[in-house]
């Protein structure tokens, strides 16, 4: 869905462009706003919104996620975004949804590791069967575990 205070015609030029088939143009952004909380309403989760004006500032800060073109953004829609995209081509919206996907495993993962390892190596050691000079070792084997576990996040997501 496009949100957009520009004219029908270049509104639906620039939809066809990138595959959305359904535009409301000729929006304030009072408009743009009430789109954007009717559809986080209904939709009953999480909304994007891809903006670069002064007129999406409001819009932008009640989307849950709120990118922003920063090469033609206005203060306010840096101000309020949450991504800033440097190139003006919102083909980065995929990948940052795919980069984020894959740090929330990759974060899950290490915290995983990390409680398993302390737990494995602290609760035998303060019950005296394991030496202090190993449970340090396994506490730090599970450190550099989960660092080289994060460099998976270096990879592309896709």
């Amino acid at each position: 869905m496009m949100l957009t205070g520009d004219h029908e015609s270049s509104a639906w030029r620039v939809a066809n462009a990138v595959g959305i088939d359904e535009v409301y143009c000729n929006l304030k952004p009072e408009d743009k706003l009430n789109h954007v909380k009717n559809i986080s309403t209904d939709s009953g989760g999480g909304l994007i919104m891809v903006g670069e004006g002064i007129n999406d500032g409001p819009a932008l800060a009640a989307a849950t996620v709120g990118f922003v073109l920063a090469q033609r953004a206005s203060g306010t829609a840096i101000a309020v975004a949450d991504v800033l995209l440097l190139r003006d081509n919102i083909t980065g919206v995929p990948f940052c949804i795919a980069k984020s996907r894959q740090t929330t495993t990759l974060v899950k993962q290490n915290v995983a590791i990390a409680l398993t390892l302390i737990l494995l190596a602290a609760l035998p050691s303060v019950l005296g069967y394991l030496p202090l000079w190993l449970t340090v070792l396994l506490h730090e084997g599970g450190t550099l575990l989960v660092c080289l576990n994060s460099i998976r996040g270096l990879n592309d997501p896709s």
